[in-house]
């Protein structure tokens, strides 16, 4: 898988390169991002929702989170 991704950030001129671990925890914080619960994602992904947090999990729009967070306090 990895050498297929690395083809294709080739072709199209993607820097860094994409790993199969990047391009899974992309996917795991896009599906938390756009609100679907730590359990559906879970169910897809074949991970419990304490694994994708503790390893995969990152967030993706920081100013977006930052501002909901300010507009609570």
């Amino acid at each position: 898988m990895n050498e297929t991704l690395e083809k294709v950030c080739e072709k199209l001129d993607i820097s860094p390169k994409i790993t199969w671990g990047t391009a899974r925890s992309s996917f795991i914080s896009k599906m938390l991002d756009e609100g679907y619960t730590p359990t559906q994602v879970a169910e897809q992904t074949g991970n419990s929702p304490s694994t994708i947090y503790k390893h995969y999990y990152a967030i993706t729009n920081p100013e977006e989170v930052r501002a909901k967070m300010n507009k609570i306090f």
